[in-house]
């Protein structure tokens, strides 16, 4: 599993930082494997749940754009889909603030939803329960590929996973495993 790696890889005194904790099920996990991280998310809510579902962790409401952390504070991000409701444009300004805040040599992953069948759309909308639309992305990986190259990351893997049959929406899944170099 590539949690299990990840939090192999952290050094002991290390932070990580998790954007788009959502109920802080990532930042858990990482916590319960002696990972020392922070979870955040837009959602003032997500963050109360989060934090009442994980006393261990430290959850905070933070903008992927302005994380208000400093330069290199964290040896390692992940953004567990948490850049499905972002344009390319907006994960490219995501992506930097990431750059700013990961230290050198630092490890981030993400994931998404992969764009492969014309017949599937790019775009979604769906209604939370409190009726705000909410927006979801598809992205080809060759055009994330291309963005984070640009940016200056080192490329460690690109995983496709298929969904789980009958649990999962139907789509393919990228998880990128990054090197700030």
């Amino acid at each position: 599993m590539i949690l299990n790696w990840f939090a192999s890889q952290i050094p002991e005194n290390e932070m990580i930082l998790e954007i788009g904790a959502g109920p802080g099920e990532v930042s858990g996990y990482l916590a319960k494997r002696g990972v020392k991280c922070i979870g955040t998310d837009l959602c003032p809510r997500m963050i109360e749940n989060a934090q009442r579902y994980f006393p261990e962790v430290r959850f905070e409401v933070r903008d992927f754009f302005n994380l208000g952390y400093g330069n290199e504070s964290f040896f390692a991000v992940i953004a567990y889909y948490a850049i499905v409701n972002l344009t390319l444009e907006e994960i490219r300004r995501a992506f930097e603030e990431v750059w700013r805040v990961l230290k050198d040599n630092g490890l981030f992953i993400f994931t998404f939803h992969i764009f492969e069948k014309e017949a599937q759309t790019c775009v979604r909308n769906f209604f939370n329960k409190e009726g705000n639309e909410l927006t979801f992305y598809y992205f080809k990986v060759d055009e994330i590929k291309r963005l984070v190259e640009e940016l200056g990351f080192q490329i460690i893997d690109i995983l496709i996973r298929y969904p789980y049959e009958n649990v999962e929406y139907e789509s393919k899944r990228s998880y990128f495993i990054l090197r700030k170099k």
